[in-house]
């Protein structure tokens, strides 16, 4: 990199995060809504210019930095899915025969493949790296979970890729330029995101780029699940597509659930150009330059607007509060009747789960029947779900205790939950764990982790959840003292809050209206949160009172847990008519 470029890039990204602190502006959607965590960021080629592309080395690199590995696979003579992106040798074996140049991949075995030196091209310190096997690829995923790769197929047939890689479809992304390919894809690998990347190369302007999007809303983006444009710059500054374009086209793909990117591909360096881009609404990128690019959505999270505040930054149709127990103040706690209320009031219910006997998943809070079943015998008021049967569990009526309206409810298997989320795409569940195997959870809820919430108080359950269902989110709750949630926090601030999506702090409020933890100290933690794009959420314990939700959210409380859902939501909503 030129250096007057890199001191170009300091100013423009100083200049830039000043605008941003002196005018507070920025769009109601905004990156730093998502944890940081969550950022994609795509390292083309397997951060190619970083180590020889497409190597073991660059694919470990890019997960090191944490970026997401993009590969070009293309099949052998004899039917090996290998890591391979040019057309032949010639540039990647420069001193090899020239017939050697001009032969492809598909022209050699896979032993034959395996025996070039393709890192000495890049340097001697890269001397004896190979060319990479699907297989290869496939056990560094299954070392960690929370890896994935896009895979760009040059010339793969698509039901073996989608055989080969079986069992790690939710690590896999198919990269590519054709519709076409992502319909196939979606037919042999239903679990496995598709990702479409649109070029610009030599346009001018819009003209092109409006016409390919003209056909991807004829068919209501299908198949795709990460879109991304390319962006080119010119020496004073322009960009094509246009920055209009840009930020319409994000606006556009977000509301079909589509995670929006851009990749700048004539200065990928530019360290004010990933800031540029944020602000006009991408949510990720793909770069040649994935250490540049993390360095910038860090930087982006960390200067964010000093005026931040929850009315002009989050739409109030996208507040989320958690119904404590599923509406249990409503409705028996835990109970379908409890959930589908709180879904109806705009809340998020929470299933607190435990094993049966038998080892079904159900939703019930109390360690045993006592509270319940109070008018059971004494026997089994003193037993828990644990020691009975799923069929058991099933008979028992956890309404009446609450009224005779309520009469025959009937606790919810993990199963019922489950099947009500895939009818309803749009909905989402908190799940707070009593007493049961993630491993199981995990596999029982395929299909859905994107619309679960794991909340628990426990760091170590955060991160294995993120181990076994990477794609769900997690809430890490605390309570206690002023004292003891600032050592929590500063222990997770040492890790970068690593796993947690949403972090929750329990406030007690005094007869004086004082909070505890204090105003100060919440206010801190907001801001704190909000450089990681964790959401922060209270549970205001007893509170119904509109005034105590009003003065969370002038303290930058921008979610709550709550007993009470259908006063807190018409809380929230006054705070917001108070424009």
């Amino acid at each position: 990199m030129k250096w007057s470029r890199l001191c170009f890039g300091v100013v423009a990204v100083c200049a830039w995060f000043v605008a941003i602190a002196v005018s507070g502006s920025e769009p109601v959607w905004n990156v730093r809504n998502t944890p940081l965590e969550r950022v994609s960021v795509v390292a083309h080629r397997g951060a190619g210019f970083l180590a020889p592309e497409n190597t073991m080395e660059a694919l470990e690199l890019s997960w090191s930095l944490g970026c997401i590995p993009e590969v070009d696979v293309r099949t052998t003579k004899d039917g090996h899915i290998m890591m391979f992106h040019d057309k032949n040798f010639a540039r990647i074996l420069p001193k090899a025969p020239e017939a050697m140049k001009k032969k492809r991949l598909e022209d050699l075995t896979y032993d034959e493949a395996k025996q070039l030196d393709i890192g000495s091209f890049r340097g001697p310190e890269f001397a004896g790296q190979r060319i990479v096997s699907l297989a290869d690829i496939c056990a560094a995923l299954k070392k960690d979970a929370k890896r994935s790769v896009y895979i760009d197929v040059k010339n793969v047939d698509l039901a073996q890729l989608a055989k080969e890689t079986d069992g790690l479809h939710d690590q896999i992304v198919l990269a590519t330029g054709s519709e076409v390919d992502l319909a196939k894809w979606k037919t042999v690998a239903p679990r496995s995101d598709g990702f479409l990347w649109v070029g610009t190369w030599n346009d001018k302007d819009d003209t092109n780029v409006e016409k390919r999007f003209a056909k991807l809303r004829d068919m209501r983006f299908a198949n795709i699940n990460r879109l991304q444009v390319h962006c080119h710059f010119s020496t004073n500054g322009s960009m094509v597509p246009s920055e209009d374009f840009i930020r319409r086209a994000g606006v556009e793909v977000r509301k079909y659930g589509i995670e929006f990117q851009t990749m700048p591909w004539n200065i990928p360096e530019d360290f004010a150009v990933y800031g540029r881009l944020l602000d006009l609404g991408t949510a990720g990128f793909g770069t040649d330059r994935p250490d540049v690019a993390m360095k910038a959505v860090r930087a982006y999270y960390q200067n964010g607007p000093k005026n931040w505040n929850v009315r002009d930054h989050i739409p109030l149709a996208q507040i989320t509060v958690q119904a404590h127990r599923g509406a249990g103040d409503l409705a028996p706690e835990g109970t379908k009747s409890a959930f589908e209320l709180a879904w109806k009031l705009g809340c998020i219910p929470e299933a607190d789960l435990r094993l049966t006997k038998d080892g079904v998943i159900v939703s019930f809070h109390d360690n045993n029947f006592e509270r319940i079943l109070p008018n059971a015998p004494a026997e089994l008021r003193k037993k828990g779900v644990v020691d009975l049967t799923f069929a058991e569990v099933k008979q028992l009526d956890v309404g009446s205790f609450r009224g005779a309206q309520f009469a025959g409810q009937k606790p919810l298997s993990l199963a019922e939950m489950v099947s009500i989320l895939k009818a309803h795409p749009e909905r989402s569940l908190y799940m707070d764990i009593k007493k049961v195997d993630f491993h199981q959870l995990a596999k029982e809820t395929v299909g859905v982790h994107p619309q679960l919430i794991l909340a628990s108080t426990k760091y170590d359950e955060i991160k294995l959840w993120k181990q076994v269902a990477p794609k769900s989110r997690t809430l890490h709750w605390m309570g206690g003292t002023q004292e003891q949630i600032a050592k929590r926090l500063e222990a997770l601030r040492a890790t970068n809050f690593t796993a947690v999506d949403q972090l929750q702090i329990h406030v007690r409020t005094g007869d004086d209206g004082t909070f505890t933890p204090s105003d100060d100290f919440l206010r801190e933690a907001g801001n704190d949160l909000r450089t990681y794009g964790i959401l922060f959420q209270t549970l205001a314990w007893g509170q119904k009172n509109p005034k105590i939700f009003h003065r969370l959210l002038d303290l930058g409380c921008a979610s709550f847990a709550t007993d009470y859902p259908d006063t807190t939501m018409e809380a929230i909503r006054q705070y917001y008519a108070r424009r």
